[in-house]
C-alpha cells in the first residue's frame, strides 16, 4: 500500500497523531495517513473525527490507509466538548490519573481493595470527576476486574469521560478487552493533563 501523504508506519504513540495534526494544520484538502497497527489506526481516526473531518479506512496486508477529508471548520485541535453529564450529576473539571490497579503501597491485597472502594466512592459521590485517565497497570481496572469495571461504567453513566491508554492496553495484551471507557493516545492524554484546572494522580 503505497502513495500515502503521511507515512506513519513503525512510529510509536503519539507520533502518528502528531504527524496527522501537522498535516491537517499545514495543508488544506484531503490527505491519507498510512499506519501499521490497529491502535494507531484508531488514534488517527478518532483525532481526525474530533477535528471535524470525515474518515475512511482501508486495510490491506496488515496495514491501514486512513483517508481524511477536512470538513467546514475543521482544525488541528478539537474543541473541548462539555461534560455529557446526566441530569443531577455534578461533573467537575477535575482529571483523575490512575496508573495502577492498586491504591498505595505495602499490601497488594489491601491496595486492590482500596482502589475498588475509591472508584465506588467516586461513582456514588456528589462530585463526579470530568475525566478518569487509566495508564500502565491502571488499564486493568477497565478490563480484568468486574467490580472496578462496574464502578467505571457507573462513572461513565454520570458523565465522566474514561480514557484508557492504548499503548498500555497493547503492552498487557488487553487491547480487545476494554469494557469501560474508550481507548486513547498519549497526545490526547497529555492535552487533558496539561489543560486540567485540577489533577489528582493515584
Amino acid at each position: 500500500m503505497n502513495g500515502a501523504d503521511v507515512d506513519a508506519r513503525g512510529l510509536r504513540c503519539p507520533e502518528p497523531v502528531l504527524r496527522t495534526r501537522k498535516r491537517l494544520a499545514e495543508t488544506p484538502g484531503a490527505f491519507t495517513v498510512l499506519v501499521d497497527n490497529p491502535a494507531a489506526r484508531d488514534n488517527v481516526r478518532r483525532f481526525a473525527q474530533t477535528s471535524g473531518c470525515s474518515v475512511e479506512v482501508v486495510e490491506r496486508d496488515g496495514e491501514f490507509l486512513v483517508s481524511i477529508t477536512p470538513g467546514e471548520g475543521a482544525g488541528p485541535v478539537a474543541a473541548e466538548k462539555p461534560c455529557p453529564a446526566s441530569a443531577g450529576a455534578a461533573c467537575t473539571p477535575a482529571v483523575l490519573l490512575i496508573t495502577s490497579d492498586e491504591l498505595g503501597t505495602g499490601s497488594h491485597e489491601l491496595g486492590a481493595t482500596l482502589i475498588k472502594s475509591f472508584l465506588y466512592a467516586c461513582a456514588q459521590g456528589d462530585d463526579v470527576p470530568g475525566t478518569v485517565i487509566l495508564m500502565n497497570g491502571g488499564v486493568k481496572l477497565a478490563t480484568e476486574n468486574d467490580e472496578t469495571v462496574e464502578h467505571l461504567l457507573a462513572l461513565c453513566e454520570r458523565g465522566c469521560e474514561v480514557l484508557a491508554c492504548g499503548t498500555c492496553l497493547d503492552y498487557f495484551g488487553l487491547a480487545d478487552r476494554l469494557r469501560a471507557g474508550r481507548v486513547s493516545n498519549m497526545y490526547e492524554i497529555q492535552s487533558k493533563l496539561v489543560g486540567a484546572p485540577r489533577m489528582l494522580s493515584l
